[in-house]
């Protein structure tokens, strides 16, 4: 009975190991969304941001602040960021914006100590912008 009892702690010890390995490689947070189905959604709370980099940013103009537009190549969409004090301060200045079609996300979505953004936009193959429109100046990325 003991020897069972001890193959079965080595056992459970070893199944806890290899739980314990997956669950560190794993990411953070999976997408919960993909493709047009992310439009309009919080790219932070559908876990698009987690592979998310900047295609383009541009300075708001009489400041050091940055305007950026965000891509997701897991998500395939885009969105536009600022950073928090400016997005909290003056919420419904930034936008993303689809240069063709005018299809658009205004307003602050949510923020984060660092960060404000918008919704996203699906764009996996027409060019979107981000745009700051409001004081010290307006400010936009090149369609990217």
């Amino acid at each position: 009975m003991r020897k069972f009892i001890e193959r079965t702690a080595v056992a459970l010890g070893m199944l806890v190991a290899v739980a314990g390995v997956d669950a560190a490689t794993s990411p953070a947070q999976a997408a919960t969304c993909w493709g047009d189905y992310c439009s309009g959604q919080d790219p932070q709370a559908a876990g698009c941001s987690a592979d998310a980099y900047t295609t383009a940013s541009a300075r708001i103009p009489g400041t050091y602040a940055y305007v950026e537009l965000r891509w997701s190549p897991s998500c395939k969409t885009n969105w536009a960021r600022v950073p928090a004090a400016w997005g909290t301060s003056y919420p419904w200045q930034l936008r993303a914006y689809q240069c063709k079609t005018g299809y658009n996300q205004s307003g602050v979505v949510a923020s984060s100590a660092d960060y404000s953004w918008t919704r996203m936009i699906y764009s996996p193959t027409l060019g979107v912008r981000a745009e700051w429109n409001g004081q010290p100046g307006s400010v936009g990325t090149a369609c990217a």
